[in-house]
């Protein structure tokens, strides 16, 4: 799957071949359309593998539920930065190849991005200067969507304000300090 999940990511999906993955996997072709099924259970599973792989770097609390502090979104954000790079070119590529990524996603499984809006919420209850009206669902996909945009499109990104794009990786902990001050602001919580 690692191989069918590096090949996704780094092109168009409608181009790699069950070959091209036994090839990168070093497995016969036919073990691959067994193993994996039609591409989009392949993409469906890999979906699913990075949503637990992500779960894993969260630190879980009593009855296993998230609640992330500003502390654990910067540590989280620091340790995910490489392998999050390839998930979202894999969502990006597939939902730009119409497999709608969105129909994937088990509700029994929630998302790294759901366990941070519920952080967000349980932080906002807990602080007395929360008041900023901030949607915790809403934070959360804004911190998602440009940690999505700066994995796809970094060297854009950083040349459309004025920036080296070669700076992004100097830089990539400051984008992650952007994304714990805005959980800070909805959360109303200051001095971190």
């Amino acid at each position: 799957m690692l191989a069918a999940r590096r090949l996704f990511a780094e092109h168009d999906i409608g181009t790699v071949s069950y070959r091209d993955i036994a090839a990168a996997a070093h497995v016969s072709h036919g073990l691959v359309q067994q193993y994996l099924g039609p591409r989009e259970h392949m993409i469906a599973a890999i979906i699913q593998d990075e949503i637990e792989e992500f779960a894993k770097l969260l630190p879980s609390g009593p009855a296993g539920k998230v609640d992330l502090t500003p502390e654990d979104l910067r540590s989280v954000l620091k340790a995910g930065k490489t392998r999050f790079r390839d998930y979202a070119r894999l969502i990006t590529r597939a939902a730009l190849a119409g497999v709608e990524p969105e129909k994937m996603l088990n509700p029994a499984s929630p998302t790294p991005a759901l366990a941070l809006a519920g952080s967000i919420r349980n932080l906002q209850a807990k602080s007395p200067k929360s008041s900023s009206g901030l949607d915790p669902q809403l934070v959360s996909a804004y911190i998602n969507a440009s940690l999505f945009a700066f994995a796809t499109l970094s060297p854009w990104l950083m040349k459309s304000v004025g920036l080296q794009p070669r700076d992004y990786e100097a830089r990539s902990d400051e984008i992650a300090e952007i994304s714990v001050k805005l959980v800070a602001l909805a959360s109303g919580i200051t001095g971190r």
